[in-house]
């Protein structure tokens, strides 16, 4: 969580003595690594998504109506927030000392009140109060009300520029560089917080790169109708594979920025590139808005249009799966089984002949059954740490075996349906010379889905299992295997 921050104090001499002015002490970006409001109001789109367009009426009282109504509709947890604990530590430890400090902070009261209690080392917490926005030249006042003409401050913005001229001493905090160029007296300089921008590694982390392995099963279609020997068939679905994992990278990020609240109580997921408060909220919504254009500009001048269209289903409905149907239980894992799924049709638009159904219906049940492995090994994981239910889920500890007994019924199914797809189609067609070889992906597809399963029930099984089948060296071979009897029977 604290990779990317270099944190340095600069003390000065007088500052161990007991004459230290009061610390007025920022929130968002100084106290904590996010943006209370930016949360929030993505807070609301997750709970209310339709009735987040009535805020409106709220902003045209004012900024502080805005943020009052915001926190009103969704509550606030302070437990939850990415706080700097660096700077957490030097407030604990200059309120040891003796020292009276305050949260002034534009965020609502409410919230103010909420992290006062949370972190018990403010005197003092003023916030806006629903009439007043509790910034700029409003924030000196509060502060000065509060602890007089004589007093520290520490901010991380420019906005802070102006209470940082009227401090007799300042904290820095964030791009401390920036800050320090826009201070008239140098000396006035307290300590200092430096936090690095979220780098190139950070957004590759919340780009989840390696799940763009998902997308191989585009080239499904091609490779079975044998349309990838045509180079401009092999150039449009590694073109296509490309967009859609652009395209799943937005929504990854969509995803992450809803989901902030169960991610930081996960004990995996709340070092996530966005719970951790590595990058902001705002920088999640532009890049992934800046995604999405760029991958369906491309795709509109070189795709087919049924390809992109497919793209466009994907993304709707990744985002119906983000904002509703993630919370129903059950319809849930039959979203990301058909999400699987659609990527089998993506590439289908890219060679004349259809889709099978036979193959439509087996990706459909073997996806199907590895979601149910998802779920299963989440809530496991849950009620192994005295938990009894999945965060905004809506499973809890009697649907184990539930999910344990449908997931290994779809394993099962998409192998009868695999076995009906040879039967049915490709001894008829003579596609392969030797289709009789095609018989043995049958046991492997058993023996994988099986091991899943033994994995799963002993805790043992990463919550994503595409992600984990990319690291088991057990699975990588029997996929070799499968790609040589493909060979074989070719």
């Amino acid at each position: 969580m604290h990779a990317d921050t270099d944190c340095q104090r600069i003390i000065t001499h007088d500052s161990l003595s007991n004459d230290l002015p009061p610390l007025a002490v920022d929130l968002d970006g100084t106290l904590t690594r996010s943006d209370t409001l930016h949360e929030g109001f993505i807070g609301c789109v997750r709970a209310q998504p339709l009735a987040v367009f009535n805020l409106r009426y709220a902003l045209k009282q004012g900024k502080a109506a805005f943020k009052r109504e915001v926190v009103q509709r969704i509550g606030f947890d302070a437990s939850l927030l990415p706080y700097n604990e660096e700077v957490v530590e030097f407030l604990r430890a200059q309120k040891r000392a003796g020292r009276r400090i305050g949260l002034f902070t534009a965020a609502d009261q409410s919230i103010a009140d909420a992290v006062a209690e949370h972190l018990q080392i403010f005197d003092v917490a003023r916030g806006s109060d629903g009439y007043t926005n509790l910034s700029g030249a409003a924030k000196t006042q509060a502060i000065k009300e509060v602890f007089g003409d004589r007093f520290c401050y520490a901010g991380d913005g420019q906005v802070d520029q102006p209470i940082f001229a009227e401090a007799e001493r300042v904290v820095l905090v964030g791009q401390t560089d920036r800050l320090k160029a826009g201070l008239a007296n140098r000396d006035s300089i307290e300590a200092e917080f430096p936090v690095r921008r979220a780098g190139l590694g950070v957004w590759l982390k919340a780009f989840r790169l390696q799940h763009w392995v998902k997308n191989t099963l585009i080239f499904i279609a091609p490779v079975l109708s044998f349309q990838i020997a045509s180079p401009a068939v092999a150039a449009q679905a590694t073109l296509l594979f490309v967009l859609m994992g652009i395209i799943a990278s937005a929504t990854y990020l969509i995803n992450d920025m809803v989901d902030l609240p169960a991610d930081r109580q996960h004990p995996r997921k709340r070092f996530r590139p966005f719970a951790s408060g590595a990058i902001p909220v705002r920088d999640g919504c532009l890049a992934a808005a800046g995604l999405l254009a760029a991958a369906f500009a491309i795709g509109l001048l070189v795709l087919p249009w049924a390809s992109v269209a497919v793209l466009a289903t994907y993304l709707a409905v990744t985002l119906a799966y983000s904002f509703f149907l993630k919370k129903q239980a059950i319809i849930d894992v039959f979203i990301l089984a058909g999400l699987f799924t659609v990527r089998v049709i993506a590439g289908s638009t890219l060679v004349p002949a259809q889709a099978s159904p036979w193959l439509l219906t087996f990706s459909m049940l073997f996806f199907l059954g590895l979601a149910m492995v998802k779920r299963y090994a989440e809530l496991a994981r849950v009620l192994r740490t005295g938990g009894t239910e999945v965060a905004s889920r809506g499973y809890t500890a009697k649907d184990l075996p539930l999910l344990l007994a449908a997931g290994v019924a779809a394993g099962f199914g998409a192998i009868m349906i695999f076995t009906t797809y040879l039967i049915n189609e490709h001894y008829p067609l003579g596609l392969y010379a030797r289709p009789s070889f095609l018989w043995g992906m049958m046991p492997i597809i058993l023996i994988w889905t099986l091991r899943v399963w033994h994995l799963t029930v002993h805790g043992r099984m990463d919550e994503d299992p595409v992600v984990f089948a990319l690291k088991d060296r057990f699975s990588l071979g029997l996929g070799v295997l499968t790609l040589l009897i493909l060979l074989a029977a070719w």
